[in-house]
């Protein structure tokens, strides 16, 4: 992604809340990390969902990691059965793009949504009815797990649209680990993961066949199968694949 409209402060930030995502373990570390984008863009509320997504289906429970919404509208939302009527996060499930809220309300008009508006304003936000927010969520490779992350009051700007589509997919992987959703199972046999961790520690070839008692010929049969199997192309990149995957601790 070319970068376009980010001042040096903003890519600093940025750089500095990805390598926070990396250790966020906890439903509180999400928090404080999301809470962080407030010195990026001046939301007024903001709020995360997770959800394992069934093969061909939407989806239908969500793992809601609340940032500073009221919780009693978000009580209120559930209990009337509003949250599967509102467009934006219905086309996140759909599409994981970037949306504007405006936008998927005009193109997407649901039969709640006044009701939806209503019950905003009446906790005290006054920009849903026109849309002023935005929303944007990540799925993992397999389609298995998806999120969604909503930000109200950020009035549309291409500078939002940037930060938000860098930050999102980090974010995703942070909410994932937070929630305790599982990941897909590893393709990787013990031996093919035990080699890849010696990888990931800046063992060479030579190196791996003393350390696991076996000849440089037979390494380099599993390399190649490790990266078959993760579809890469070199042997840092599968170290990445892994991590991103949950194949690999991070320790």
């Amino acid at each position: 992604m070319k970068i376009q409209h980010l001042s040096h402060r903003d890519a600093v930030l940025l750089l500095e809340m990805i390598d926070e995502s990396l250790s966020c373990t906890t439903e509180e570390d999400l928090r404080r990390l999301v809470g962080r984008l407030s010195d990026l863009l001046p939301y007024q509320a903001a709020l995360s969902c997770a959800a394992v997504l069934p093969p061909g289906k939407t989806a239908k429970a969500l793992h809601p990691v609340n940032v500073d919404y009221p919780e009693p509208y978000l009580e209120v939302l559930q209990e009337r059965g509003l949250v599967f009527h509102d467009p934006v996060l219905v086309e996140n499930f759909r599409s994981f793009r970037l949306q504007y809220w405006a936008d998927t309300i005009q193109r997407r008009p649901s039969p709640r949504m006044l009701e939806i508006a209503s019950l905003a304003e009446d906790f005290g936000f006054h920009r849903t009815r026109e849309g002023v927010g935005y929303a944007h969520g990540a799925r993992d490779r397999g389609g298995r797990v998806g999120s969604f992350f909503c930000f109200h009051g950020l009035p549309r700007c291409p500078r939002t649209e940037e930060i938000l589509s860098l930050v999102v997919p980090h974010l995703h992987e942070a909410l994932r680990r937070a929630v305790g959703v599982p990941m897909r199972a590893s393709p990787l046999t013990r031996r093919e993961t035990e080699v890849l961790r010696w990888i990931k520690e800046g063992k060479g070839t030579w190196e791996i066949s003393v350390i696991l008692g076996i000849s440089e010929r037979t390494v380099k049969f599993h390399v190649g199968n490790i990266l078959r199997k993760l579809d890469v192309e070199t042997r840092a990149h599968a170290v990445a694949r892994a991590l991103e995957e949950g194949f690999l601790d991070l320790g």
